[in-house]
């Protein structure tokens, strides 16, 4: 199952990873590289275990550990109310 980011969230990336601003509340949210990394799979319409396969192959991490982080960014995500 792929997430996508809402309609009204856009992402700038910088070189520091990324940031999501909420253009409905104005709120900021910054993604540190491997997050933004994540992100940009599943906006692409890439499900979370491709996201943390990317994540895996990019930076020195498991993939258990990388599939619990992508889960919990996704969860921290659509608790802020900017996925889907």
């Amino acid at each position: 199952m792929s997430t996508q980011l809402r309609e009204n969230v856009v992402r700038t990336r910088t070189e520091y990873g990324a940031v999501l601003l909420d253009e409905r509340t104005g709120r900021y949210f910054t993604l540190n590289p491997s997050a933004d990394l994540a992100v940009g799979v599943l906006a692409q319409g890439g499900t979370a275990e491709q996201a943390a396969q990317a994540v895996t192959e990019a930076y020195d991490v498991d993939d258990a550990t990388a599939r619990a982080d992508v889960e919990l960014l996704l969860g921290s995500l659509r608790t802020a109310g900017l996925a889907r």
